[in-house]
């Protein structure tokens, strides 16, 4: 059972993103939403009421590939899990269930503030996208379940690919088989975009103190990235 606050306009999640992700249940391996019920609770950060929702979900006798969203080790996962997640995602991407997401300019503030002028964003295209494709929300039973669809939205090309590599920067073996799988989403001025707004995205968090050991790995791909 999951309960959160339901996301405001004031973040770029999505409602009912979770919701909405079920149209994908049939064609991802997904734990399937089996019932709900909503609330109103004080906020005492803003004194207001905010709407807080509880989403029950099918049991899945599985671990995550690692308990933090970093890897640091290679993922103890048979070949065929590698293929089911190749075909998890391309079907996330194929199937236009996703609703808007992030907002076109913040996106570009991201990649601008990052590279300058040196990525062009012109040719930016937009797809559906799981929105948080890191390792502690990949099971393993060792079948492939992937959890955790409060970000499934809109998102530039490549988004889940380009995330799924920054996440993997601190096991370089584990890193280059990500590039070889998803070598076509990551390649061309759209990859290289998504990958540098993922690597923004990521400072940022960095900053804030999560995911220390990406701090040096992020910073060398941003130069490769960038060179």
């Amino acid at each position: 059972m999951r309960v959160a606050p339901v996301p405001d306009s004031s973040v770029w999640l999505r409602p009912d993103a979770i919701g909405e992700a079920q149209v994908l249940r049939d064609r991802v391996p997904m734990p399937r939403l089996l019932d709900r019920a909503a609330w109103e609770e004080p906020d005492t950060e803003t004194g207001t009421m905010r709407t807080v929702r509880a989403d029950v979900f099918e049991y899945v006798d599985a671990a995550p590939v690692s308990a933090d969203p970093v890897i640091k080790a290679a993922p103890q996962v048979p070949d065929r899990w590698w293929d089911q997640l190749r075909g998890a995602h391309d079907s996330i991407r194929a199937f236009p269930g996703a609703g808007p997401g992030r907002a076109k300019r913040g996106v570009l503030a991201r990649v601008r503030r990052l590279a300058g002028d040196r990525i062009d964003t012109a040719g930016m295209r937009w797809e559906p996208a799981h929105g948080d494709l890191h390792w502690a929300n990949l099971l393993s039973s060792p079948e492939l379940v992937v959890t955790d669809w409060e970000g499934y939205s809109w998102a530039p090309a490549g988004l889940d690919a380009a995330t799924l590599l920054a996440f993997s920067l601190a096991h370089p073996p584990t890193a280059e088989r990500v590039r070889e799988m998803f070598d076509r989403e990551l390649s061309g001025e759209p990859g290289r975009m998504a990958q540098v707004y993922v690597a923004a995205f990521l400072e940022s968090a960095i900053r804030r103190g999560f995911h220390a050991d990406l701090a040096g790995p992020l910073r060398e791909h941003v130069r490769g990235l960038l060179r």
